[in-house]
């Protein structure tokens, strides 16, 4: 019934919570979140798969969908360091 119903873009932004995995809640917006993928146009039923980055290690990872909309899934790949 919601066909049509995507986000225009979509970023992805991470935190590093170090050695102890730090909660971000508590970062209010001090810049700590940094990209790992710039805004970027999206399409309707479509899976999208992006290029990895060589960023540092992330704990956290916040995905931004602008505006809201349906998306059904988001699968991040990485290792433990």
């Amino acid at each position: 019934h919601f066909k049509g119903n995507y986000p225009e873009s979509c970023c992805l932004e991470g935190y590093d919570g170090g050695e102890n995995g730090n909660d971000p809640s508590g970062d209010n917006g001090d810049g700590l979140w940094f990209p790992l993928l710039p805004r970027t146009p999206l399409e309707p039923d479509r899976p999208h798969i992006f290029p990895p980055c060589d960023i540092c290690p992330v704990t956290h990872v916040r995905f931004n969908i602008f505006p809201d909309g349906g998306v059904s899934r988001l699968r991040l790949r990485g290792r433990v360091v």
